[in-house]
């Protein structure tokens, strides 16, 4: 009889084993993705909206969008590990820096960019630049996704945002335009 209900136990205990092994882990989220400070080598309105420092922008936009598929990195942790080595945004425009900062962040990807164009200009039907008149802001945003172990640029895509209005928040319009643009192209990929 022993025997018999032991013969019966093992199997059922395997049984469960194999179920809890087997079980897939749900917390862990897909894709460890970085976003490093963007470069702004030169553009005219970089400086009115702290440019380089748009990537928290651009992390809580992908956060929002692709929820648990992503965990993303950016910020202070990202700044922390360029400092250690001596890499601006500039330099991570380069493959192997980009690589190498993600492999520190212990991120599978990495988004780069470049602000190509901030611009702020009068609306075309207005007279030269008076005072509260609307003005037209265009920003042109390059970035790159690039994979930490293979070196591979995943995506590299320009994207255009444009808005109408007064003072610099405009121009900060325009350039959130350009990063939600990019935001849903990676978060869809």
């Amino acid at each position: 009889m022993r025997e018999k209900r032991r013969l019966t136990i093992v199997p059922l205990v395997l049984s469960i084993l194999l179920l809890v092994g087997g079980a897939p882990a749900t917390a862990q989220p897909g894709t460890v993705l970085a976003i490093a400070d963007f470069a702004d080598p030169g553009t005219d309105g970089g400086a009115m909206i702290q440019a380089e420092r748009l990537s928290g922008y651009l992390q809580h936009r992908l956060q929002a969008l692709a929820g648990d598929r992503l965990q993303v990195l950016a910020g202070d942790r990202v700044r922390a590990v360029m400092r250690a080595q001596g890499v601006t945004a500039l330099d991570l425009l380069r493959r192997s820096r980009a690589t190498s900062v993600a492999a520190a962040l212990g991120a599978s990807r990495i988004i780069t960019g470049s602000w190509r164009t901030l611009s702020l200009a009068s609306a075309p039907d207005a007279p030269p630049m008076p005072r509260g008149a609307e003005r037209e802001a265009t920003a042109v945003f390059d970035v790159w996704m690039i994979d930490a172990a293979s070196g591979a640029t995943v995506l590299h895509a320009t994207y255009v945002g444009r808005a109408t209005g007064q003072g610099r928040l405009v121009l900060l319009e325009a350039a959130r335009e350009a990063l939600d643009q990019a935001a849903r192209a990676i978060a869809g990929m």
